[in-house]
């Protein structure tokens, strides 16, 4: 049995928007800001791989910067896959991420919220070209 890899890490996406509903319920604003990062990350990484875009890296990671370059690059400006409103999503909340996880800066509830709202509809928009819900 021949696992999908953009299946999983469409799974791991939909997990990650969960943590980060359920953080933002529980007003632990900094982690939503995380968990809203990785569900975009997770589901840029899963259309990459089904529309055959591979990591460069060997062992097949996947980073930071090359994801969200193929993304917009290859997904929203070369092949028109997914809308435009959706190029800033991706480097928005790396940016509150980063700021949540690595500095004394405290996420408030309305970033979190608009970076859950922001999650949301990326996700959302790759399980639509995917043909798949939830």
């Amino acid at each position: 049995m021949v696992i999908d890899p953009s299946r999983i890490f469409l799974e791991k996406a939909q997990a990650s928007l969960a943590g980060a509903e359920s953080e933002a319920a529980n007003a632990r604003y900094d982690n939503c800001a995380n968990r809203a990062y990785y569900a975009c990350f997770q589901a840029a990484v899963a259309a990459l791989l089904s529309a055959g875009i591979q990591s460069p890296n060997p062992q097949g990671h996947w980073s930071h910067t090359f994801v969200p370059g193929q993304f917009v690059g290859q997904l929203i400006n070369r092949r028109k896959l997914y809308p435009a409103a959706l190029r800033d999503t991706l480097p928005r909340t790396y940016q509150l991420r980063q700021a949540a996880d690595y500095t004394d800066d405290i996420t408030t509830e309305t970033q979190a919220v608009r970076a859950l709202r922001r999650a949301r509809e990326f996700v959302l928009a790759i399980l639509e070209q995917g043909g798949e819900t939830r």
